[in-house]
């Protein structure tokens, strides 16, 4: 018998499964994915997001340039509070210059995610769950 625990991330890892098939639509409506770091890069391309993804540091120090000509982003930091900053700091940084952001996909995983996960990096891990 599988116990709730066991149950509560499968059910996430078919989650994350369907929520990367929908990131690679939104990249291919021309939609760009910004991370925090190379691990969240590492991580989001093992399971099978294909879009253009950059991070935070790239970003950072170059703005919208930083983006490799893309204007919009969907911003996925860690869910974390930390995380939280600064998803709002490249929202307002970003918007003021031009680029069409969006935080839905970043709730949507914290909804989903019902406070077991926080950091990008281990998505894979709950994916791996699920198989």
């Amino acid at each position: 018998m599988i116990n709730k625990r066991a149950r509560a991330y499968q059910e996430f890892g078919a989650f994350v499964i369907g929520f990367v098939h929908d990131l690679n639509q939104r990249s291919e409506d021309g939609w760009a994915l910004l991370v925090e770091g190379p691990r969240d890069e590492k991580a989001l391309r093992a399971l099978g997001y294909e879009g253009p993804l950059v991070t935070a540091a790239s970003v950072g120090r170059n703005g919208a340039a930083g983006l490799g000509g893309m204007n919009k982003v969907v911003i996925l930091t860690d869910l974390d509070r930390e995380g939280a900053s600064l998803a709002a700091k490249f929202v307002k940084r970003l918007n003021h210059e031009g680029v069409r952001t969006s935080l839905d996909e970043r709730r949507r995983l914290k909804v989903a995610s019902r406070g077991v996960f926080l950091h990008m990096e281990n998505l894979s891990r709950f994916a791996k769950s699920y198989e």
